[in-house]
């Protein structure tokens, strides 16, 4: 008969000099994102595949917030799931979100986050991966999921012009009542709220061209009335678009 072998996982853990299986073996995924952050939201470390979403590089984003890498539209729910985790020590699993991509591409993922603790058993962070998923290209299976991503498309594909609910529900193929809820479920938003922050994330990065006057930028953004842009994008980014140009300046 076979001797039993029995292995000391401790042990092994034990001598194990840090950062060889984490990070090192976290680069070698070429479509699973991974990242870390701390309490504040920062980004501690990201993966290749990461950085590749963004066509930036890492020193371009450790340091930074959701809100200072995606658009607006996604990057509040990022940050409320990111909260609510820190704060109940629990962790989210397989959630299904959208991960922009610039200049205005949106892919689903599943996104998996765990809280991270020091040798104290206090919270420092948290880390996370996101992996493509295929769920919205199986309508026969998921329809309502394929139809979410329509909308979502037709959103962006139209942010240059007027928008209105029944239209994208048209083209999503639902109802205006099922639109409205699979984007409060999925988004934590209603449609025309998810269309003003695309627009309005949009609009910030015209507003980073000196080439577009502000009331280039309202019209450009399907906006008649710029009275009517500065009021909804100063309730969207807490400062009027003269100020916000201003600090992208002084960045």
């Amino acid at each position: 008969m076979k001797a039993e072998t029995k292995v000391d996982q401790n042990h092994f853990w034990e001598h194990v000099a840090p950062g060889q299986i984490s990070t090192v073996l976290m680069d070698m995924l070429p479509d699973t994102l991974f990242f870390v952050k701390d309490p504040d939201g920062k980004y501690i470390f990201v993966n290749k595949a990461f950085t590749k979403t963004l066509l930036s590089d890492k020193e371009s984003i450790i340091g930074k917030t959701d809100h200072d890498l995606f658009g607006a539209e996604l990057a509040s729910q990022y940050q409320e799931d990111d909260n609510a985790l820190l704060k109940n020590f629990t962790r989210i699993t397989e959630k299904t979100e959208l991960v922009t991509y610039r200049p205005s591409v949106v892919r689903w993922y599943l996104t998996t986050k765990i809280p991270v603790f020091d040798t104290k058993g206090t919270v420092i962070g948290l880390a996370g991966i996101s992996r493509p998923s295929l769920i919205h290209k199986e309508p026969e299976r998921t329809g309502i999921m394929s139809s979410l991503s329509k909308a979502v498309t037709y959103i962006y594909d139209n942010k240059f012009k007027p928008l209105f609910i029944d239209e994208i529900a048209a083209y999503s193929g639902i109802s205006i009542s099922t639109l409205e809820r699979s984007f409060k479920k999925h988004f934590n938003c209603s449609p025309g709220k998810f269309v003003t922050q695309v627009k309005v994330s949009t609009a910030c990065e015209l507003l980073g061209d000196p080439s577009y006057s502000i009331n280039e930028v309202c019209y450009k953004m399907g906006y008649s009335d710029p009275v009517v842009f500065t009021r909804i994008f100063k309730r969207e980014m807490k400062v009027p678009p003269s100020a916000y140009r201003k600090s992208i300046k002084n960045q």
